[in-house]
Order: C-alpha cells, then sequence, then structure tokens
C-alpha cells in the first residue's frame, strides 16, 4: 500500500509539473503566476533525485574531458567567467538537463518503475493538453471569447487553413493552443506522447484509442511539426521493409524540404504584403511564386549580425531579445551561444548530433512512432529555443538512454 501511495504522489506531482511548465504563460495571461509553484515542486524532485545526481556528477569527475557532458558544463562556467556573471538561462538548462539524464541513466536501473511512472506523466499531460485543443475548438466555433484558441493575424501565412477549406469546407483559420500560449508547443506535447506511447503498459485497444485522439488533436493545431512528424513516420511505415541507408536518405530529404519551407514563405507573384513580420524581404520569383525570408531567417540573420556587433559575454540573450525587437532566437545554436557561449553551443549540437546517430545506427531495437518523434524535435531545435523545454529534454535524453532502457 505504501508503495502505492508513493507511485501517485509522483504520478500526480510529476504531471503538475509537466503541465504548469508548458502552460504557465497561458496560466499567467489568464488568470494566476505559477512560477513558485514550479520551481518549488521542482527543487523538489532534485532534493527526492540528489542521491543519483551526485553519483552522475562523480562519474562526470572521474571521466572528465573523455566525456562531452563535462565538456558542456566547463565550456558554461568559462563563459560565466568571462561574463563576470552567472545567467539564470544557463543555471536552468544545466539543472534540467542533468537533473532528467541522472534519471534516465541510474534510477532506470532502480526495481521502482521509473521508465513507466515517466511515460505516465507525459502521457497525462499530453492527454490534457490535446483536451485543452478540442476545447479550444469548441471555443473557436460557438464563442466570442479567444482563451483557448488566438485570432490568426492578417497576412500570417498558413497555407494548411487553406488546404482544409478545399477539402472540408470547414473554416479551421484560428490557432488552437488550448493550454498553451503558442500551438506549436500544443503540438510539441501532442507528438512527444504518440512517441512514447508504445512504452506505456497499456492494452491494444487503449493505444488505439489515444493514438486516434492525439492525432486528431494535431491536425488542430495547425503546427508545422506535426507535418514534418507525419512525413517521417509515414516514410518509416511504408518504406519498412527497405535498405536503412534508403530510409535515412528519404528522411534527411524530408527534414532539408521542411527546413526549407520554415525558412522561406511562398505566395503566389504580386501578392499584397499585409504583415511584414513574415515575409521579411523578397529572396526571388519562381514559377510566378515569390518566396520571401521568412521570419526564422531574418532571426538568423539578425543573431548574426547581433554577433559581429555585440559583445555577448555581457549582452547576452536579453541583449538579443532586445536588439531583435522583443523576439527571443527561435533556434537552440543561436540560443546557446547567448546563454554559454559558442563553445558550448558547438559542444551540445555534437551531442545532439551523436544521439540522433547512435539511436539509427547503433541500436537494434528502434520504434517508429519514437523514432520519427526524436527526429522530429532535433530538426525542430533549429526554429525553437529548447534550451528550457522539460519536454524536449525528457525525449532526447530518452533517446540517448534507449539502447539502456529497451533491455529493460
Amino acid at each position: 500500500m505504501a508503495i502505492k501511495t508513493i507511485d501517485y504522489f509522483y504520478l500526480f506531482f510529476g504531471t503538475l509539473l509537466l503541465f504548469l511548465f508548458s502552460s504557465s504563460e497561458w496560466l499567467e495571461n489568464h488568470f494566476i503566476n505559477v512560477k513558485p509553484a514550479i520551481y518549488i515542486i521542482f527543487i523538489s524532485f532534485i532534493f527526492l533525485n540528489i542521491f543519483n545526481l551526485f553519483k552522475y556528477l562523480n562519474f562526470l569527475l572521474k571521466e572528465n574531458l573523455k566525456n562531452l557532458d563535462f565538456l558542456i558544463i566547463i565550456s558554461i562556467f568559462i563563459f560565466f567567467i568571462d561574463q563576470g556573471k552567472i545567467n539564470f538561462y544557463a543555471i536552468s538548462f544545466l539543472t534540467l538537463y542533468f537533473f532528467i539524464d541522472s534519471i534516465y541513466k541510474y534510477t532506470i536501473e532502480s526495481k521502482f518503475n521509473t521508465l513507466g511512472l515517466i511515460i505516465n506523466c507525459i502521457l497525462i499531460s499530453g492527454i490534457l493538453a490535446a483536451s485543452g485543443v478540442y476545447v479550444g475548438l469548441i471555443e473557436s466555433v460557438f464563442f466570442e471569447t479567444s482563451i483557448f484558441h488566438a485570432y490568426q493575424p492578417p497576412g500570417y501565412p498558413n497555407p494548411t487553413s487553406e488546404i482544409i477549406k478545399k477539402i472540408t469546407g470547414f473554416n479551421l483559420s484560428n490557432r488552437i493552443s488550448g493550454f498553451q500560449t503558442s500551438a506549436n508547443y500544443s503540438a510539441y506535447v501532442i507528438i512527444a506522447c504518440l512517441g512514447v506511447l508504445s512504452l506505456a503498459k497499456y492494452n491494444k485497444s487503449t493505444i488505439i484509442f489515444l493514438k486516434i485522439f492525439f492525432f486528431f488533436a494535431l491536425f488542430l493545431t495547425q503546427a508545422k511539426i506535426g507535418f514534418l512528424y507525419v512525413a517521417i513516420l509515414l516514410s518509416l511505415k511504408i518504406f519498412a521493409n527497405f535498405h536503412q541507408n534508403l530510409k535515412i536518405a528519404l528522411i534527411t530529404f524530408i527534414c532539408f524540404g521542411y527546413l526549407f519551407l520554415t525558412h522561406l514563405t511562398i505566395v503566389e507573384g504580386a501578392t499584397e504584403i499585409i504583415n511584414t513580420n513574415y515575409y521579411r524581404e523578397l529572396a526571388f520569383n519562381l514559377f510566378n511564386f515569390d518566396f520571401y525570408i521568412s521570419l526564422f531567417s531574418w532571426l538568423k540573420l539578425i543573431s548574426l549580425d547581433y554577433l559581429m556587433s555585440s559583445d555577448i559575454s555581457s549582452d547576452g540573450l536579453n541583449g538579443f531579445i532586445g536588439y531583435a525587437n522583443n523576439t527571443d532566437p527561435h533556434s537552440l545554436f543561436f540560443s546557446c551561444i547567448f546563454i554559454g557561449g559558442l563553445a558550448f553551443a558547438i559542444l551540445l549540437s555534437i551531442k545532439l548530433g551523436l544521439i540522433l546517430f547512435n539511436y539509427f545506427f547503433k541500436n537494434s531495437k528502434r520504434e517508429i512512432y519514437f523514432s520519427a518523434l526524436l527526429c522530429s524535435f532535433i530538426v525542430e531545435s533549429i526554429i525553437w529555443d529548447s534550451y528550457d523545454a522539460p519536454i524536449f529534454w525528457l525525449i532526447i535524453l530518452l533517446g540517448s538512454n534507449y539502447q539502456l532502457i529497451s533491455k529493460k
């Protein structure tokens, strides 16, 4: 009975922590500031996992320069010394990254079903997120409020809604985000659930129901990453019996195509541009279509300009946000440069590349839903400031430890 009580305790507060992390801005905008609650719960979990954290840090100290994670820590502390101060963004990354990695590396081996707990926390928080999307759909159709959805600004590039309208006749022009301020973040949580669902100990009918539930909610968000995830997933399913190199080449083509389409906004020639936030500069015209530099492209150009013209050791991420008219970099790589320096950003990029390489080439027990998820998240990090997103690191570091976990 005591064990069951502890199970429910961890499940409740773990799910609550994930939900509050992803919904904190939405809750603050509409109801209450939940950041104090997030800090209290997260710090409590750190203390509960303190033994494994020390065990992990001791391992890193023994490995020192042979271990990439050790070099990541050192690069950040060198940046702190250069800055003459410690910044909150880098500390939040370090805490989140090593807390999650220590859980996967050490508590997975214990008798306590830690993996099952983590998967269930992700799935329940995802069910809440998807439910919020369904509430947003009802709100957008029947009510005048905009708590669970956002009205699409004039000139917003959303070809998805036009395609849906032509096929179904239904006008889905609003951005349905549910309990998140961004439809993209709702999609991140939902595809994370789709990716880990196979690891849950549920019966077949429950898994089928949840897949339908999550896929339809993902469709309602109209998030770009949803199309990337589905494209990779279908490729892995359709070409399951083909040679691995062919499948990887196809996935690589899909990923580069996705990045091309996210960094260029395409409209019919001579279309009047209403919102220049998403159509920054005309790049070229081809077959009577105008190709504009998108917001993501512009932010990368601005990031490079900021790096050349500013002292990031003193200005950092806050300096960039001011420089870019109150806009985040929308890039894990550039965000990491601004919070921890160039060496840190390069080392973390190498880490992500190695995780992806080891998962696909050194792991024989791959599962296609998780494979599509891992690949989608790493590609999305090129346009997502994911350094402090728990759902991102829960998935990425699960991929890093997947071979160990799959033996359980």
